[in-house]
């Protein structure tokens, strides 16, 4: 049995996250042992409690942040007593401590890019430097590929693309509602024949909310049907969002962050994602299998996960006009709008699983531990 350390510095939550309890959870444990290595922020706890239900050792390392030393000494201290280390992070100034700790490569270091960009500078030329010492690379979709390459020269070969996944079985589970009518009343307080727009995202420029609610501005002005957009999620620009929405009265709802997503999708009608920017998408998964047709940006890894027209709608980013049309006519045309949910949904249950996703990691590891 090999034993995998995992380790990230982040103070936050998010889909990065989520994605290292899932392969945790999916990795063959006759294979692997998995041990996680995280700071010791109090809004981690929950996150770690959730790796320790799944029997897996967590350690908490005592850090002020991403530039503390005692990132080296903890990893220092413990790393050999394991066979690899995958990084769930790549922020120079933490991952130095990491490539230090690991005798400069001599225990194989694994880095998956959750959200790749561009780096100039001082922060560029470390990250290139430290990029050359890994065994390996994992992109979340091609267009991380693409900007990881652009980024790190003679680091291609390196480079593998494992789509992130979801557990689908529990996530159909959750989708599940006793009283749809009911649960939209509650949380939406959306009449009956309401037609609800789901954005599910953390509210910061590169999500894009702002072109959905100028789009919504579209669509009341020209009184096309009644519909309510929702936004789930918090972040720097919810004030600005807020303000912006102000004169759309009711159409907007801001929920704030919520735990039961897989419910609030099953209870709406659409789901759009307006991004700016997006390495992959993974919340367009979680959308498309709780069966709601999916209307999103055509930037980054997105194209990889909806084909247009055939298992949602891509529109140009940034762009109020598209989105609107986009979600008049999704709302407009039921049949249309159940094909291509119907056609997500199966397209994302069979590619896009964390048992996948665990296999192909698993592959990565293999060929570096035989």
């Amino acid at each position: 049995m090999k034993r995998v350390l995992f380790y990230t510095d982040t103070p936050l939550l998010g889909g990065a996250e989520n994605q290292m309890l899932l392969l945790a959870k999916f990795l063959d444990p006759e294979k692997y042992s998995v041990t996680l290595a995280c700071s010791n922020f109090k809004n981690l706890n929950i996150w770690c409690q959730k790796f320790m239900e799944l029997g897996i050792n967590v350690i908490r390392v005592k850090v002020a942040g991403k530039h503390d030393p005692r990132h080296f000494l903890y990893l220092k201290k413990i790393l050999g007593n394991f066979d690899l280390l995958h990084l769930h992070v790549w922020n120079p100034a933490s991952c130095r401590w990491a490539f230090l700790a690991a005798g400069g490569g001599k225990i194989p270091i694994v880095v998956t890019e959750h959200d790749p960009f561009i780096l100039s500078g001082f922060k560029g030329w470390l990250k290139n430097k430290l990029m050359k010492g890994v065994r390996a690379i994992i992109a979340i979709s091609e267009a991380s590929k693409k900007i990881i390459v652009a980024q790190n020269q003679g680091v291609a070969e390196k480079i593998t693309v494992v789509h992130n996944g979801i557990d689908t079985k529990q996530w159909e589970a959750d989708a599940k509602l006793e009283s749809r009518n009911e649960y939209r009343r509650k949380h939406f307080g959306a009449l009956q024949n309401e037609k609800v727009i789901l954005c599910v995202a953390e509210l910061n420029k590169r999500k894009g909310q702002k072109h959905l609610i100028e789009a919504a501005k579209i669509l009341a002005d020209a009184g096309a049907m009644n519909f309510k957009i929702v936004f789930v999620g918090d972040g720097p620009e919810r004030k600005y969002y807020e303000k912006l929405a102000a004169p759309l009265g009711d159409k907007i709802l801001f929920l704030g962050r919520k735990k039961e997503i897989a419910k609030l999708m099953t209870a709406a009608e659409a789901f759009v994602l307006p991004s700016e920017r997006e390495a992959f998408g993974l919340v367009l998964l979680e959308a498309g299998v709780a069966g709601l047709p999916i209307i999103a940006s055509n930037v980054g890894g997105i194209p990889e996960i909806i084909d247009d027209g055939k298992t949602g709608i891509l529109v140009p980013p940034e762009n109020p006009q598209a989105l609107a049309e986009a979600i008049k006519n999704i709302i407009e045309n039921p049949e249309m709008a159940e094909k291509l949910k119907v056609a997500a949904k199966s397209k994302l249950k069979s590619i896009f699983n964390a048992k996948t996703m665990a296999e192909k990691t698993a592959e990565v590891y293999d060929k570096i531990l035989k």
